[in-house]
């Protein structure tokens, strides 16, 4: 099928020339090429981000509009910080949140999509008709809550008197 990656090795057995068996194979593969709204461009990318909008709108996703139904400028701002790059301990950077992986088209969709959240530490959301994603990273808190901000006063119980202790009492006669 046109687009569909694959590899197609022949090999006849001989002892003279693989007197271990047969090799293994393997491969390096690049994936799928994916939309950037950021750029407007498709390349390839490990950015998780555009990976999951690429599964979202893909037929063998969830097939959904990217016209109306992504919304593209929470995307690149998830993408934005995809892409940071990181300060290692042991020197030199790398990207935030990259996805390295594969996964057969058969799975369930939400096991896919909850699989391309998490390799961003992230949240998925539906909002108003369209699909959004937040990756994860530290934002400053914007608001600071304090003892007035509470409805009252604070108390503090050490323990419950003994006469708490009991919720029944009851008595037996004998007749």
């Amino acid at each position: 099928a046109k687009g569909v990656a694959y590899i197609y090795i022949r090999a006849e057995f001989d002892t003279s020339v693989f007197p271990q068996g047969l090799p293994t194979f393997s491969a390096i593969v690049k994936g799928k090429k994916v939309y950037d709204p950021r750029t407007s461009s498709t390349a390839w990318s490990s950015n998780a981000a555009l990976c999951l909008r690429d599964y979202l709108i893909s037929d063998y996703g969830l097939g959904v509009s990217q016209a109306t139904e992504i919304n593209n400028t929470v995307f690149s701002a998830a993408a934005n910080t995809c892409d940071e790059n990181i300060t290692l301990s042991a020197g030199g950077t790398e990207k935030r949140y990259t996805i390295d992986g594969s996964f057969v088209t058969s799975l369930p969709p939400d096991d896919v999509i909850t699989d391309l959240v998490a390799s961003m530490a992230g949240t998925i959301y539906y909002s108003q008709g369209q699909w959004g994603v937040k990756a994860g990273e530290f934002t400053s808190s914007v608001l600071a809550l304090d003892e007035d901000d509470l409805r009252s006063n604070l108390q503090v119980n050490t323990r419950h008197s003994r006469r708490d202790n009991f919720n029944t009492v009851s008595g037996m006669f004998s007749g």
